[in-house]
């Protein structure tokens, strides 16, 4: 145990020098600290600071301390903020249009001068210089705000486009869509929206997401933090990058769009040649668009808001790549023509099989959101929110040497939805808490594209000869049983004491996982034929079936298990100097999942 901590808090003290800010990498807020100074540079005590977001006109309240500091959580990401401080008997001094970073803590020091009549407000402006080395742009992490989203080409609209802009991020297999941090695996990342989890819950997913498309609409994020080397004892569950992401609120002003964008491959790819040389076209889908909505604005003002999407994205004409050897496929399979593939096609027909052609599917994504913000008075915020994701895969399953029908590629249905509930709250000036419970499910499904529930035929026609081309048809050999079903339950509390030169945090989080894995091959059969004369004759080389043994069901056969894990974290910021701060802490993580098997009493 010893050993552990002494390993954690390392790190945790090293990072720190590299940056004087504080950052907090499960919240969905900004922090914003500073000192209050006089003309001679002393500290100012008891100096009032307003805080205010002004397009929702959200403020907070706070006082300097005996060393002029001051310090405010659990405010709203973005901007723009004005930022003041007053005292009796000196003139107030005033900073506008501040921009507040997610899962940060913003440093503006503010100067009083003595008080004047004959003066007016002072306004403080950052030159250029101290824009360039505030503490709260160091740090091995970067922020993507709204502004810079909508100025970023992203044209896939997707996590990887916003992921790439840290310099420490690499997307390795650009297809599939997998984010490298430092190069890790994908696999290693923690991908958050409004702290749930938008990756894949199960590990088997290639990009690490719970899907292919991006798991929520760009359009509704207010602001991304990338981190690559977080040492925040709030950041769980994750080796690799930290990305978190926070949705958009309502403000009040109503405030709309509208958006639709489109790509056509014939327009982006060039003529393309197949590897018999004949003319051939991009399989991969025809054309993709992606259109949708948003609407927000105020419910009460100054109190209660609301912000809405939904989107819509399609990929047309998702197909196979191989096809036969006679045809303009980009990857032929020698020796599968296409009248062997129609006689093999006529004889399936006639034995009671659907097996299908070539024809092409399309990959569609539905996307809602629903936010609700309420501050409840001047101290305590909350946010309400629902999210909704629907997609429908199609998946042709190429492999080598193989003429695929349809009735063997397979489609995978992903259902994301998730609850949560988000609580801001200022106990008195020198304690703050930030809390959050959500609800989660994600539900895969995944069969057949065409022609329903039946076996897997492969038929050779030429065996022995070349590679042994064959054609495959049927119920995909992996996908005759194949769902799963994950229910997520998440809480995470956390507070802090502001004390002068230290902010102490301590808290803990909480995430139960209920999975359903059914999974089991060859459930409607597997069939192999060395020749179409036995094919039609029903001569088969190799046959398998597997089903669940007398007295159990599929659901004997399917993993159902639950796994939880507990996380406990203290940690210090001590602000030793202006420019100098030591973060240092600790975290005990704890899971707990359950280790009984299923008897079997074959093996008992």
């Amino acid at each position: 145990m010893n050993k552990r901590l002494r390993v954690r808090v390392l790190p945790l003290m090293l990072a720190s020098l590299l940056a004087s800010t504080s950052s907090f990498a499960q919240n969905t807020s900004a922090g914003l600290s500073g000192r209050v100074l006089d003309a001679a540079g002393n500290p100012v005590v008891g100096a009032t600071v307003e805080i205010i977001h002004v397009p929702s006109n959200t403020t907070k309240t706070v006082t300097t301390d005996a060393s002029g500091r001051y310090s405010a959580q659990g405010l709203r990401v973005g901007g723009p903020f004005i930022v003041d401080a007053a005292k009796s008997g000196m003139q107030k001094a005033e900073r506008k249009d501040v921009y507040l970073k997610l899962a940060e803590d913003t440093t503006i020091d503010l100067k009083l001068a003595a008080d004047a009549a004959a003066l007016e407000t002072v306004q403080v402006t950052a030159t250029a210089a101290a824009a360039l080395f505030q503490a709260d742009n160091k740090g091995m992490s970067t922020n993507v705000s709204q502004r810079q989203l909508i100025a970023t080409p992203t044209p896939q609209r997707s996590i990887q486009n916003v992921a790439r802009l840290d310099p420490r991020i690499t997307i390795t297999d650009r297809d599939r869509g997998n984010i490298s941090a430092l190069g890790q695996n994908f696999r290693y990342n923690s991908i958050t929206v409004d702290t749930v989890n938008a990756g894949d819950p199960f590990g088997l997913e290639d990009n690490g997401l719970a899907s292919v498309g991006t798991p929520i609409s760009q359009d509704t994020i207010e602001e991304y933090n990338i981190s690559t080397a977080s040492y925040d004892v709030t950041t769980r569950r994750g080796a690799g990058a930290n990305i978190n992401a926070v949705t958009k609120s309502g403000t009040n002003d109503l405030h709309g769009s509208v958006y639709y964008a489109f790509q056509n491959t014939d327009d982006m790819m060039g003529k393309l040649k197949n590897s018999a040389g004949k003319d051939a076209k991009f399989t991969g889908f025809d054309r993709t668009w992606t259109s949708g909505a948003t609407v927000s604005g105020p419910i009460v003002k100054d109190t209660l808001y609301f912000f809405l999407s939904y989107e819509e994205s399609k990929n047309v004409g998702v197909g196979s790549s191989n096809g036969p050897s006679d045809s303009a496929a980009t990857n032929p399979v020698q020796g599968i023509t296409q009248a062997q593939v129609d006689a093999i096609t006529d004889a399936a027909s006639k034995l009671g099989l659907d097996p299908g052609d070539q024809s092409k599917a399309d990959l569609s994504d539905k996307r809602t959101l629903a936010k609700i913000d309420w501050n409840i008075n001047d101290y305590h915020r909350a946010s309400l929110r629902y999210n909704k994701t629907k997609e429908v895969q199609p998946i042709p399953n190429d492999s080598a040497n193989v003429v695929k029908l349809n009735s063997n590629w397979y489609f995978k249905n992903r259902d994301s939805e998730s609850y949560v509930v988000n609580f801001y709250d200022d106990w008195n000036e020198g304690f703050s808490t930030e809390a959050s419970v959500s609800y989660s499910t994600y539900d895969q499904a995944r069969g057949p594209i065409f022609g329903g529930a039946q076996p897997s035929v492969q038929v050779y026609p030429n065996f022995g000869s070349g590679n042994n081309p064959s054609v495959q048809m049927g119920t995909e050999f992996s996908s005759q049983v194949n769902a799963l079903h994950v229910k997520t339950w998440n809480a995470y509390f956390g507070g802090s004491w502001f004390l002068g030169d230290h902010t102490l945090k301590a808290g803990a989080d909480y995430q139960q996982d209920e999975y359903y894995n059914a999974f089991l091959q060859g459930y409607y059969g597997s069939y192999t034929f060395r020749s179409l004369a036995d094919f039609q004759s029903g001569s088969w080389y190799n046959y398998q079936l597997k089903q669940p043994a007398p007295g159990y069901t599929l659901d004997d056969v399917a993993a159902q298990f639950k796994l939880q894990q507990w996380g406990f974290f203290l940690q210090d910021t001590w602000q030793v100097t202006d420019r100098l701060s030591l973060q240092y802490g600790v975290r005990y993580d704890l899971p707990k999942i359950d280790d009984t098997p299923v008897l079997n009493p074959c093996f008992a």
